[in-house]
């Protein structure tokens, strides 16, 4: 039944020119930014900010790929169909949730040690996807829970887009101005990568920041999950489930 169920994902998935184009907008945006490490056409604060956006950027667009499919299955009556069906609407929810988290942990996995911008242990690099990529489900419950159409996700994925935003801003601070920008669900992915790209420097205490690599991870999980806990109660009373 599982694979099944993720040969069907799969043909969901590109049988959308626009599910289509959010698969495979960050790794179009990896191979501009490693041309741009290798030409060193960004150097300081740019590739900063550029490593950053690299590693958040597979988490959120994904994300928004998982929304627009669940919307196509609204339109297409498919959840009709799953209530009267063996799975639970529950379940078939989660499954295609949580698939599309895999491949926005590998798409995130790849943008990283793809470009370089990043001197992190391919663990490292793992448990920063992980934590990145709990975008997934957040931005997905939140436009079906906003959305009734197409149109309406793009205003909503627009809207949580934004909040991408607070990470770079937050990457500017080190100091406690950078809890102002903490609400944002990928800030702590963002705080992590910034750690180890200044990790020498910490190291060598020229640099200090709040927290180290492990705790903006930790705290970030939980984080995470608290809030795809609520977008998910949001999005099954929006949805009747």
């Amino acid at each position: 039944m599982i694979s099944a169920m993720v040969k069907f994902e799969i043909k969901n998935l590109i049988r959308e020119k626009i599910t289509m184009v959010m698969f495979l907008y960050p790794l179009v945006l990896g191979g501009i930014g490693r041309y741009a490490i290798e030409n060193e056409a960004v150097e300081g604060q740019a590739l900063g900010v550029i490593a950053i956006l690299l590693a958040l950027i597979a988490g959120f667009s994904y994300g928004a790929m998982a929304g627009f499919s669940l919307l196509d299955d609204r339109d297409d009556q498919v959840f009709a169909s799953i209530q009267i069906s063996p799975i639970s609407l529950s379940l078939y929810v989660w499954f295609k949730v949580l698939f599309v988290y895999v491949l926005a942990v590998l798409a995130s996995f790849f943008l990283i040690w793809f470009t370089g911008a990043i001197d992190m242990s391919f663990g490292e690099i793992l448990m920063v996807s992980a934590l990145s990529s709990l975008q997934v489900p957040i931005v997905a419950f939140l436009v079906n829970a906003f959305a009734n159409n197409k149109v309406e996700g793009f205003v909503t994925m627009k809207a949580t887009g934004f909040l991408l935003l607070f990470p770079i801003g937050g990457f500017f601070f080190l100091d406690t101005k950078e809890w102002l920008f903490s609400l944002a669900p990928a800030h702590w992915a963002a705080k992590a990568v910034q750690y180890s790209m200044l990790r020498v420097h910490i190291e060598a205490g020229f640099v200090k920041m709040n927290l180290d690599f492990y705790q903006y991870l930790g705290i970030g999980i939980l984080y995470n999950l608290l809030l795809i806990a609520a977008s998910y109660k949001i999005f099954k009373r929006k949805n009747n489930i």
